[in-house]
């Protein structure tokens, strides 16, 4: 069963906007909190719009399970339901939120549908631009209700994104010389924007080391309706919805982009 995507872009959008943008740049100290670090920050807007977004798409796909960056933030056991209900929905209600607290526009809501193991539609809401990236398995992906199409052939050099702090031996080693080395790259601050990005060719690859579901999911999908591609280069896997830390998931928008990237990297 997959939902109509333009009905769950409209209730994504309302949360959106009703508990995560009226609240930018109005944040009292007391809205604000961490969790694993002292800039790993949460806030009321991330708790309301993940509670909001629960109620609504159990609407939306009655029966189908659910899982929020915040719930399995609390309860880490919360992951296990990816590989064990035949359908969950992922939500990362606000990402970004370091951007948000600290006031720059770059933040959005992602949601992913997957059904036995396999995502099967994602939505990007970048939310400062009030636009969609969005996608449903094998029907393709739209930018700001456009269709996104496949990219052209790279220019040199290609330029990236990382997210290698977490990256294990022998990959880090390995990898991140090659990396910093070669290419011109930029942390990512907002996985949201950054896919969207990806699927618009403003940057080639990204180079992740830890991959939560709720930041990949949807933009994994979005990626692949236009040729792109998103492979673990330990093990030449392609990516799914599963939680991975240490591992190096290379993405890119197109498999020519990837191809390049992979081979600057590994040989």
């Amino acid at each position: 069963m997959i939902v109509d995507l333009e009905a769950a872009a409209e209730r994504i959008a309302e949360i959106a906007e009703e508990e995560i943008a009226a609240r930018f740049g109005r944040l009292a100290a007391g809205d604000i909190d961490t969790k694993t670090g002292p800039m790993d920050f949460v806030t009321e807007a991330d708790h309301a719009a993940e509670a909001q977004l629960k109620k609504a798409l159990a609407d939306l796909y009655p029966g189908a399970g659910f899982v929020g960056e915040e719930m399995a933030s609390a309860d880490p056991s919360a992951l296990d339901a990816i590989g064990t209900a035949g359908a969950v929905w992922i939500v990362d209600p606000l990402d970004g939120t370091r951007n948000f607290v600290e006031g720059r526009a770059r933040f959005g809501s992602v949601v992913a549908l997957v059904e036995n193991g396999e995502t099967r539609a994602g939505w990007i809401y970048a939310i400062p631009d009030k636009a969609f990236a969005m996608a449903s398995k094998g029907d393709g992906a739209t930018w700001r209700g456009a269709p996104l199409a496949p990219l052209p052939a790279p220019e040199e050099p290609l330029t990236g994104y990382r997210a290698i702090g977490n990256m294990a031996e022998p990959w880090k080693s390995r990898l991140v010389p090659r990396l910093r080395g070669a290419f011109e790259t930029e942390t990512v601050s907002c996985s949201a924007y950054g896919y969207i990005d990806l699927a618009r060719g403003v940057r080639d690859f990204a180079l992740y080391s830890r991959c939560w579901p709720w930041d990949h999911a949807a933009g994994v999908l979005i990626l692949g309706e236009i040729g792109g591609r998103a492979e673990y280069l330990d093990t030449r896997a392609p990516y799914d919805p599963r939680a991975t830390q240490g591992r190096p998931l290379l993405v890119a928008g197109g498999a020519d982009r990837w191809e390049r990237a992979r081979k600057t990297l590994m040989d």
